[in-house]
C-alpha cells in the first residue's frame, strides 16, 4: 500500500521529518564519538611507546634526586633539602601514627648519620608532571641520635611533582625492613 505525501496529515509529516533528523544526528554524533575514540586510542599508543623511552630518562633523573636527597640528609644540608622536598611534604608509613610534616622531618634528619646508602629495585609510573618512584633503600652504619635502629633498609614509595620545570618530593611512604 503506497501512501502519497498529499494523503499524510501536515503535522504528521513534520513529526516524521523531525524524528528522521533526530535519528540521523544521533547516528552522526555516535560516528564522530567513535572516530574520536579511535584517534585518542591511536594517540595513546603512540604516546605510550614514546613514554616508555622517556620514562627511562625520568627514572634516571628521579634516581639522581633520590641520591641527592640521601646525600643532603647525610651532610645535614637543610638548605638543599628544602629545595628537593616540597613545602607540603609528608613522610608516612606503618611505623608512623600520623604523617611527619616537612619542618619536623627536617629537624629529625639532623639526628641521622650513616656512612652510605644504596637505592635498588626501582620502578616508576608517571603521568605528565606526576611520578611515583618506588625503590628499596639501604643505609649502612645508620644511627639516629645515639641509637642504632632496628631497621637499616626500607621500601620507599615517593610521589614527585614537577613544578616550574623541576621535580619536588611531595610524599614518601616508608616501609622499614627489620634486621634478621
Amino acid at each position: 500500500m503506497n501512501i502519497l505525501p498529499s494523503q499524510i496529515p501536515e503535522g504528521s509529516l513534520q513529526s516524521h521529518l523531525t524524528t528522521f533528523q533526530t535519528n540521523s544526528m544521533a547516528l552522526i554524533f555516535k560516528l564522530i564519538l567513535r572516530l574520536t575514540s579511535l584517534l585518542l586510542l591511536f594517540e595513546f599508543c603512540a604516546t605510550s611507546s614514546h613514554a616508555q623511552v622517556s620514562d627511562e630518562s625520568l627514572k634516571q633523573d628521579l634516581l639522581k634526586l633520590a641520591q641527592a636527597l640521601n646525600l643532603r640528609v647525610k651532610t645535614h644540608d637543610t638548605t638543599a633539602l628544602k629545595d628537593i622536598v616540597a613545602s607540603e611534604y609528608q613522610l608516612t608509613g606503618p611505623k608512623f601514627s600520623q604523617p611527619v610534616r616537612r619542618e619536623q622531618w627536617l629537624v629529625n634528619s639532623l639526628q641521622w648519620s650513616f656512612d652510605s646508602a644504596t637505592i635498588i629495585d626501582i620502578s616508576l609510573s608517571s603521568w605528565g608532571d606526576v611520578a611515583v618512584f618506588r625503590s628499596l633503600q639501604h643505609f649502612y652504619n645508620l644511627k639516629v641520635g645515639n641509637n642504632e635502629p632496628s631497621a637499616t633498609g626500607a621500601w620507599v614509595t615517593d610521589l614527585w611533582i614537577k613544578r616550574d620545570e623541576r621535580w619536588q618530593l611531595v610524599t614518601r611512604l616508608s616501609e622499614r625492613l627489620f634486621k634478621k
